[in-house]
């Protein structure tokens, strides 16, 4: 059961990372995995401004989104911390080991950026490390992104919003599968 919200997890950190398939597809899916409400509704949005964009339309909104704004960076760390906090190599470190522990190896970002912390949640046990991650680490750098965001217009805001309510879900309303805190 823990399965469809690995899957919704996995798919979300796709959806984040840089765009190179089809976008529309993986919101669809992503939106089915997530059952009805707030998350399904705003990748619904996000899904059709992908179709509507293409994938060249979606790589200059992801640039203009999370690469031209320092503001909404996609990692945890410029998000959470100083412009040149001491703590960022730390966390890093720390985020490497703990991925470690549970088999998961970043793929093209620093471990701190949301679609790879996405992409350790889709693979990592329930417990106190994962539950503090998504508390202390993911949850607020969603919420600083999405007050950052200027461009509302922009889907990638939809899709963080997507995010953010998956993880703000209460138990009952969680994807079928996912535990008492995801």
């Amino acid at each position: 059961m823990e399965r469809t919200h690995a899957e919704l997890c996995r798919t979300l950190s796709a959806l984040l990372a840089y765009p190179t398939g089809d976008a529309a597809a993986l919101a669809h899916e992503a939106r089915g995995l997530a059952g009805p409400g707030p998350a399904a509704a705003a990748l619904g949005r996000f899904e059709d401004a992908a179709r509507e964009a293409g994938r060249e339309g979606l790589e200059e909104l992801y640039t203009a989104a999370f690469d031209l704004r320092p503001a909404c960076a996609p990692y945890l760390g410029a998000q959470l911390l100083a412009e040149d906090s001491p703590v960022r190599g730390p966390l890093l470190a720390k985020l490497a080991e703990v991925y470690a522990a549970e088999g998961y190896r970043p793929r093209e970002e620093l471990a701190d950026h949301v679609a790879e912390v996405l992409g350790f949640l889709a693979v990592a046990r329930p417990g106190p490390v994962r539950d503090d991650l998504v508390q202390d680490g993911l949850a607020p750098a969603l919420d600083k992104m999405i007050h950052a965001f200027a461009d509302r217009a922009n889907p990638y805001r939809e899709l963080l919003v997507a995010v953010r309510a998956v993880f703000a879900a209460p138990a009952a309303a969680r994807p079928r599968g996912a535990e008492a805190r995801p």
